[in-house]
């Protein structure tokens, strides 16, 4: 007899625990793999959804803001209301709720020199989607006789909504003693 025959069972004890310990790992694996509710598939989905849900967001479009950025782009004088150039303050509102109120020096209603484009005269009403809101411009004169403000000398109205905005005149009782045209633009913001 050789002198392996001889040898305890022993030495072949930890190949025995290795294989054991493997063949429980794979069967382990196995389990968890057709049971279908695996603990690690739970945050994988949640990723998904939430990137899902991101790409959903992105592709619709953007809602309407209630805001309207509102411009006074250009004022053609049609008669300034005196001899030579005019002072004029005018005065903005909508819906009645004041917007902005602005001085014009010098207005004068000689061809080529009867547009004036002020800069910076703007403001943001609140306008649901859908609705309209008037407009109202007032003006009165500069005059150093003048003590007490009182009337406007000139009125106008018009609307402002979704799309494009007429021009809206504002004028006096008379024409010599005022006569304007005003061009707003009106850009609705929308929400972010």
């Amino acid at each position: 007899m050789a002198d392996n025959d001889k040898k305890p069972i022993a030495h072949l004890l930890p190949a025995i625990l290795t294989g054991t310990a493997a063949l429980i790992a794979s069967l382990t694996a196995v389990y968890v793999n057709l049971r279908g509710d695996k603990a690690t598939d739970k945050p994988v989905v949640a990723a998904e959804q939430k990137e899902q849900t991101a790409v959903a967001t992105k592709a619709l479009p953007p809602l309407p803001s209630d805001k309207v950025e509102l411009q006074l782009d250009r004022i053609a004088v049609e008669h300034d209301g005196s001899i030579g150039t005019t002072d004029w303050r005018f005065a903005v509102e909508a819906d009645g709720q004041p917007l902005f109120v602005f001085q014009q020096d010098g207005l004068d209603d000689t061809g080529g020199r009867n547009i004036v484009n002020p800069k910076d005269v703007q403001a943001v009403l609140r306008l649901p989607a859908g609705q309209r809101g008037k407009i109202t411009v007032k003006g009165w004169r500069g005059s150093r006789l003048r003590l007490i403000e009182g009337e406007a000398d000139v009125t106008g109205e018009g609307a402002v909504g979704d799309g494009a905005l007429a021009p809206i005149p504002v004028k006096a009782m008379k024409d010599s003693a005022g006569a304007f045209v005003f061009y707003f633009s009106a850009n609705r913001q929308n929400a972010e």
